[in-house]
């Protein structure tokens, strides 16, 4: 018994620690539809059908407060997104002109949620490394849930799987230019802490330790 609880308390101590640095986020969905004709994403590779999956990491400290609406950007690690259809993967735009953000809105007005932007007022598409007819393709996507499925702007009140449950708008394509070049289905989203590696390699050696005993 004291084993167990001493590498309980140890897990749990790791995780709080770990959360409040990394924060992992990951969309899926579907593609709805597909008019792109050239490049990676082509409609003949990357057919209607194929899974999506949004994926980037961030830090739960660093973040801006928008000076008009109640709505919180969460900066982006750009070397960590990742947007995949199918079997095709493409990053981010590079270098990126602007800071991209995973947005947490409460209350804003009368609805919670989230979307992604160049800033943290409006959603804009998130460009990728991926060019269009009409400049790079990007990611849009933005959910309206009932009010009070947030309870703050912080993201570490916002971990769990968010889906159908209590939304009420939803938009989610790669965007053309403006253009919806690429309809997509959205199925639901992810927000998870993520352990840090030194934490982990703390951690792995002291239970490692407690089983040869």
């Amino acid at each position: 018994m004291r084993q167990f609880l001493t590498c309980a308390a140890l897990a749990t101590c790791l995780a709080a620690t770990a959360g409040a640095a990394t924060v992992s986020v990951d969309i899926y969905g579907e593609i709805e539809y597909n008019q792109i004709r050239n490049g990676l994403l082509n409609k003949v590779d990357v057919p209607a059908g194929s899974a999506v999956h949004i994926h980037f990491l961030l830090d739960s400290d660093v973040y801006t407060d928008d000076g008009t609406y109640p709505t919180r950007g969460y900066a982006i690690d750009q070397s960590s997104f990742a947007a995949t259809y199918g079997s095709v993967t493409v990053g981010i735009e590079s270098p990126y002109p602007y800071t991209p953000y995973f947005v947490l809105r409460n209350n804003d007005p009368m609805v919670d949620g989230f979307f992604l932007s160049n800033g943290t007022t409006w959603p804009t598409p998130i460009t990728t490394s991926e060019p269009g007819i009409f400049g790079q393709l990007g990611v849009t996507f933005e959910t309206s849930y009932d009010m009070n499925m947030l309870p703050s702007l912080d993201i570490l009140d916002a971990l769990g799987t968010w889906d159908y449950n209590g939304l009420s708008s939803l938009y989610f394509s790669t965007d053309d230019g403006g253009f919806d070049a690429m309809g997509l289905y959205f199925d639901h989203m992810t927000i998870a802490t993520v352990p840090s590696p030194a934490g982990l390699a703390i951690f792995v050696p002291m239970v490692m330790g407690r089983r040869r005993r």
